[in-house]
């Protein structure tokens, strides 16, 4: 028995107007949607991935090299540096 059932008093079949059969119908399936997503939540919660991330290419600019000094991109001879007076 869902909780909402419980919450909810019994209407005689004499008070029961359309719109009360509608309404109620409304909680009812209110009250499943509720728990079809509970279940869901708990799912998720239950899983344990993780999320994979690329390595970084910055590592490969400055790989060290045999003697403990990092090497670094090679310069350019095209890029030619402006100075200033």
């Amino acid at each position: 028995m869902s909780p909402i059932k419980s919450i909810l008093p019994e209407i005689p079949e004499a008070d029961r107007t359309p719109l009360i059969d509608v309404l109620l119908e409304l909680v009812k399936w209110q009250s499943d949607r509720i728990e079809q997503l509970e279940d869901k939540i708990q799912k998720f919660k239950q899983e344990t991935r993780k999320p994979k991330f690329k390595s970084s290419k910055m590592d490969e600019q400055t790989d060290t090299s045999k003697d403990g000094t990092a090497n670094r991109k090679k310069k350019d001879p095209n890029d030619v540096k402006l100075r200033h007076s």
